[in-house]
């Protein structure tokens, strides 16, 4: 190599030297910080206040999950599940916080609604009686010439007591009255004297029976497994967030987004003890004794769902109630579903936006 070579190859390397010594490394690609999906407003309207049927509708709000899918959710309470269902389908509301009854009843209308959370695997409520029939009324069949309520014609609940009354021998008005009493207005109709009974969910049961006002009928506990398999013969797929088929169709994105809301709000029930899941309610919703409803929310564990996937058992349960309700309660609860209607029961329900939340 000659003198010129070698005193080029000098020159680069001091030139090389003066910049630096080497080429500064390219800094590693930044992890982009996730982009928020857009404001949506939900608008939600819950078939009763403060039950522990609808309660993951109240969690996920509480725990700010709604907050973090950037969802600003607008919960109204309704006097029944007729009201919420009136609710969805009018286009009032985006969801409902719902039994399963109703989307048989809209299928048969032509306006499909799905259940795309479920809340409650089994009925979870209970039929309360007065304090003072406790030595008339023993049993379910001792109802018979009493006034019993429910929240609202054609709800579920006035769907199942009249199975229950039915698997008793006892037809509506026929054998006992039947009055729509309202959710926050169950225990002045009690306690007036305008229902002798009730059927209605905790933590309303349980708040009843602790004010020393009534007691649970033997029997006519749907909390309980022993005795709503005794009816039912198993699981009843009963409440869940509904949504409209419409709404599913344009919305999937705010759909999701709901529902990984309240599956994670499911699991934190089946996760935390009740005390601690009290905690983090207001007080609107656990009322101001909080220690008795922490009793109630524990009792409850057993029937709310953990998961939120509806079950399609439960779904043949809903509507083998429904139907048999109708044969002897024409004038009130054919509205649902007549024994001649053919309902699609895999059309109730969508469990693809539950099975995608992140576990």
């Amino acid at each position: 190599m000659g003198r010129r070579s070698l005193a080029l190859i000098s020159a680069a390397l001091l030139i090389v030297s003066a910049c630096g010594g080497t080429t500064a490394p390219v800094p590693a690609a930044q992890t982009a910080a996730p982009t928020k999906p857009p404001r949506a407003t939900v608008n939600v309207s819950i078939g009763s206040a403060a039950s522990l049927l609808y309660l993951s509708w109240d969690l996920a709000a509480a725990l700010g999950y709604f907050e973090d899918e950037n969802i600003d959710v607008k919960l109204t309470y309704q006097a029944g599940g007729t009201q919420a269902a009136t609710a969805l389908l009018s286009g009032s509301a985006d969801f409902a916080g719902n039994s399963l009854d109703h989307s048989i009843k809209a299928q048969l209308q032509g306006k499909p609604t799905k259940m795309v959370v479920s809340f409650a695997r089994q009925p979870g409520v209970a039929i309360v009686v007065r304090n003072d029939l406790k030595d008339k009324v023993k049993t379910i069949s001792d109802l018979k010439g009493q006034t019993v309520g429910a929240t609202s014609i054609g709800s579920g609940t006035h769907l199942l007591l009249t199975y229950a009354m039915v698997q008793n021998g006892m037809q509506q008005d026929k054998d006992y009255k039947f009055a729509a009493i309202g959710s926050s207005t169950m225990i002045a109709a009690l306690d007036k004297g305008d229902v002798g009974a009730a059927m209605n969910s905790d933590p309303f049961v349980t708040q009843y029976v602790a004010l020393g006002k009534g007691f649970v009928l033997p029997g006519g506990d749907f909390r309980a497994e022993k005795d709503t398999k005794a009816l039912l013969g198993g699981d009843y797929q009963f409440t869940g967030a509904v949504t409209t088929a419409e709404y599913i169709q344009k919305n999937p994105d705010v759909v999701q987004r709901v529902v990984n809301a309240l599956v994670r709000a499911n699991r934190y029930l089946a996760a935390n003890p009740a005390a601690t899941i009290a905690g983090k309610l207001p007080e609107s919703v656990t009322g101001k004794d909080k220690e008795l409803y922490v009793k109630t929310l524990d009792a409850a564990k057993g029937y709310l769902s953990a998961d939120g996937i509806v079950d399609p058992k439960g779904v043949e349960n809903v509507l083998k109630v429904n139907v048999e309700s109708c044969k002897v309660n024409p004038a009130t609860l054919c509205g649902n579903v007549k024994p001649t209607d053919k309902v699609d029961t895999a059309a109730l329900y969508d469990n693809s936006f539950a099975q995608k939340v992140k576990k």
